[in-house]
């Protein structure tokens, strides 16, 4: 994250701590901000699990078997290979971010 943006938190971050504002436009703001960011997330989720669809179809194995076999290195150096197995791990991390911005607190 750029240092503007921290930044940017950080003031936002003690102008609420100051309990001097309204909370209602602050907390409206967040959640917008939020649901964008899960939409978008969403989103690219979607497009990266057809990928992973494709890369099934193509060698006729679950993405899961794969990425376990791939990682003890008994698939081979194909490209398409290296592909598939970051596509998993962005899929992986997307329902990391996901699961973050669904927490309720």
């Amino acid at each position: 994250m750029s240092p503007v943006v921290l930044e940017k938190i950080r003031r936002l971050e003690k102008y609420i701590e100051m309990g001097s504002g309204p909370e209602i436009w602050i907390d409206s703001v967040l959640s917008k901000l939020i649901d964008s960011e899960r939409e978008r997330l969403r989103t690219t989720e979607r497009k990266l699990r057809g990928q992973l669809r494709e890369f099934e179809r193509t060698y006729s194995m679950d993405s899961e078997s794969f990425y376990e076999r791939f990682e003890r290195g008994q698939l081979g150096d194909e490209m398409d290979y290296f592909d598939w197995a970051a596509t998993v791990e962005m899929v992986r991390n997307l329902r990391d971010r996901l699961l973050l911005l669904n927490l309720e607190g």
